[in-house]
């Protein structure tokens, strides 16, 4: 048991001291907390859902605009033009 204990006290010692050697605390806020650029993908992906609901209500407007619209009509000229 205190065996365990002692493993333990210098395990813990050694991570410290290569945390502190290779500034890995830095690493893990950087990694853990956001930064510029987490801030600026969601600023981005923002704007893209946007977008992305104005095309589909576009969309839907021009569904329904061809939906109401007249039908094409083949127009055939009576004269001897060539259209």
């Amino acid at each position: 048991m205190i065996q365990g204990i002692i493993a333990k006290k210098i395990i813990d010692l050694a991570l410290k001291a290569i945390e502190k050697k290779f500034d890995l605390g830095g690493i893990q806020k950087y990694v853990k907390e956001p930064n510029e650029l987490d801030i600026m993908f969601k600023q981005q992906q923002k704007t893209v859902n946007k977008q992305g609901k104005y095309i589909e209500e576009l969309e839907k407007d021009v569904a329904i605009l061809k939906k109401d619209s007249h039908p094409k009509k083949d127009l055939k000229c009576n004269c001897k033009c060539q259209k």
